[in-house]
């Protein structure tokens, strides 16, 4: 009888904690949830220099298998808040196992760059300047601009100015160091790639800059994209929801054309809630929520509270519509059954169109 109790404890006790770790809060990738080492034998930390154009590190990784590669793989870092750049470093060579980037990098091999940017933020409580995404605000840096870091004020002495210069920077310092050690020419059209937050930011600096973008891949997309157009509708959209007000941020026009020759591929799961766009919240400005409201929501209920799966599935087919309605060179899948995840189908199908579109 007591043999019997300590081994229905043990079960007991075995059964809890597995419990415990089935419902424990974490990344919702499918592949993170079993991430493994990473398969580059080299993970270089590139510092900061702000002579050559960027002042925050990069990652740069490698193997072997990449001395032949023609083109770098970028994704940015969506590895939360951290209250120095030491802890951003670190957190971001971590999620190097199990990003979706490391993943299409590994089957085709690719080198990767991912830059440390910060979180930011612009009080303890809201996030106004969202690195993670791009967003208006973050362009908008100027030198009078005060940058928090997880409600920690960031270095004055940083630059956080036009991070979408510092990437190109980072991508043009990259290049230089694989052709120094490998003899490589990188071509200077990148893959631009990401999930979630990451998607966004790829999408948007995709229409910040298609001149240096080979094509782009995202998922998990949150229902909104940029809109190659400086109205919808009769109604003036501005960046990040369109170009109205592009060359005031940028200082050059938009270029269509080269827009309309980056090969784009998104999808977002029929089952994919997660939705960062509402009033209130990290991306979007007043004015930008309220022109996404008019526009993308189809007069569903879109306020503070988090956006429901139907808003989400309604934003993401009228961004399609309305992207449609200008070029033809952005394709879109919705998954059936899938929700915020990495699938190796759609990983399939994410490399499947990367080589269908490289330029040999």
């Amino acid at each position: 009888m007591r043999n019997f109790l300590l081994i229905l404890f043990a079960a007991i006790l075995f059964f809890n904690l597995s419990s415990c770790a089935s419902n424990s809060v974490g990344p919702s990738t499918s592949f993170e949830k079993n991430s493994k080492p990473s398969f580059y034998k080299n993970i270089v930390v590139v510092e900061a220099n702000p002579e050559k154009g960027f002042s925050f590190p990069y990652l740069l990784k490698t193997s072997n298998q990449t001395a032949n590669a023609k083109y770098l793989i970028v994704e940015s870092n969506n590895t939360g808040s951290a209250s120095s750049m030491q802890d951003m470093t670190s957190n971001a060579k971590k999620s190097l196992n199990y990003v979706f980037g490391s993943e299409l990098a590994e089957k085709l091999n690719y080198p990767l760059l991912m830059p440390v940017f910060p979180y930011g933020g612009a009080s303890p409580y809201s996030y106004g300047h969202y690195f993670p995404q791009l967003d208006s605000d973050v362009l908008k840096i100027d030198n009078n601009t005060t940058i928090r870091y997880d409600a920690v004020a960031a270095d004055a002495t940083i630059d956080h100015k036009r991070i979408d210069l510092q990437l190109i920077a980072m991508m043009d310092d990259a290049r230089e160091r694989l052709f120094k050690k490998n003899k490589q020419n990188i071509k200077s059209k990148a893959i631009l790639v990401g999930f979630s937050s990451s998607s966004q930011f790829a999408a948007r600096f995709t229409l910040l800059h298609p001149e240096r973008v080979l094509l782009t891949v995202g998922g998990g997309i949150g229902g909104l994209l940029p809109i190659p157009s400086s109205e919808v509708n009769k109604i003036k959209v501005m960046y990040p929801i369109g170009i109205y007000d592009f060359k005031t941020i940028t200082g050059k026009d938009f270029d269509l054309d080269e827009y309309q020759a980056t090969p784009q591929f998104y999808w977002q799961g029929d089952k994919d809630q997660s939705n960062p766009f509402r009033q209130g919240a990290e991306d979007l400005s007043y004015a930008e929520f309220i022109v996404v409201k008019k526009l993308f929501t189809d007069e569903l209920s879109f306020s503070t509270m988090p956006v429901s799966l139907k808003l989400n599935t309604v934003m993401w087919a009228n961004s399609q519509k309305y992207i449609n309605q200008i070029t033809s060179n952005v394709k879109f899948e919705s998954p059936k059954g899938e929700g915020h995840e990495i699938t190796k189908k759609m990983i399939q199908k994410s490399i499947k169109f990367i080589k269908e579109n490289l330029i040999h």
